[in-house]
């Protein structure tokens, strides 16, 4: 079950930003309010890794 945001003001951000990392990490969406509007950060865990090289070698989609 995914928690509910939370809402932080962009100077609190920017001082606990280890914090709002974690709590982004752990599957809270973690909204952060500037003068200008809101970011919204998630955090997506990736599949699978692997050399840059090996990666750009598989080139792009395949074409049909």
């Amino acid at each position: 079950m995914q928690k509910l945001a939370q809402t932080w003001e962009r100077k609190d951000a920017e001082q606990r930003i280890a914090e709002v990392l974690d709590a982004a990490r752990s599957g809270t969406v973690q909204t952060i309010r500037d003068g200008d509007g809101v970011f919204e950060l998630t955090f997506k865990a990736v599949a699978k890794k692997e050399p840059a090289g090996r990666y750009l070698a598989r080139g792009g989609p395949i074409k049909r």
